[in-house]
């Protein structure tokens, strides 16, 4: 039997992870979760804490590489996120 859980989405998009969920997946303040949708539905993950920044980078690189996000792509979206004009 699956469980379910429900929380309310605030006007800032926020959402509070149910305490039973933070017990189980032993989440604490500061923690990282990673949020992966899968066709209509979303998956969320406890990442590991890690000091080693490749662990850390891995999912977003597998991400881009899926969506063929080139680096390039990145450092662009980055300037223009801070107004520079190319």
């Amino acid at each position: 039997m699956e469980d379910f859980f429900i929380a309310r989405i605030t006007t800032k998009g926020q959402v509070t992870v149910p305490l039973e969920l933070r017990k189980h997946l032993k989440i604490q303040e500061g923690d990282y979760i990673l949020f992966e949708k899968k066709g209509s539905k979303v998956e969320m993950k406890k990442l590991a804490p890690s000091n080693d920044f490749e662990e850390f980078a891995k999912p977003i690189r597998e991400r881009f590489q899926k969506e063929r996000i080139a680096p390039e792509d990145v450092e662009a979206a980055i300037s223009w996120a801070r107004g520079h004009k190319e």
